[in-house]
């Protein structure tokens, strides 16, 4: 039985989002830089792109984050039970 399944979606919205984030943000950067010309179209287009990207990575570090935090609840919990067993047969 897993636990904790939201925690699994959740994972799975962060990486779908996050992506979503990158090409839309990117896109949407570049197009807007373009629609405003000069100079500051190009640094709406570069700031755009690069706050797009720093989204994206830190929702892909959320995920991995929570990833981490499943992964040592499992860990831990597979430890106790085989501690507990070892005590068990040790009592025996």
């Amino acid at each position: 039985m897993q636990r904790y399944p939201f925690l699994r979606f959740a994972t799975a919205v962060l990486r779908i989002l996050g992506w979503i984030i990158l090409v839309v943000g990117v896109i949407g950067s570049i197009v807007f830089g373009i629609r405003t010309g000069g100079v500051t179209g190009v640094l709406y287009a570069v700031g755009g792109a690069i706050f797009s990207f720093l989204t994206w990575l830190f929702l892909l570090a959320t995920r991995e984050l929570l990833y981490l935090l499943i992964q040592v609840e499992e860990n831990t919990r597979n430890t106790a039970e085989r501690i507990s067993i070892t005590e068990e047969s040790s009592q025996d």
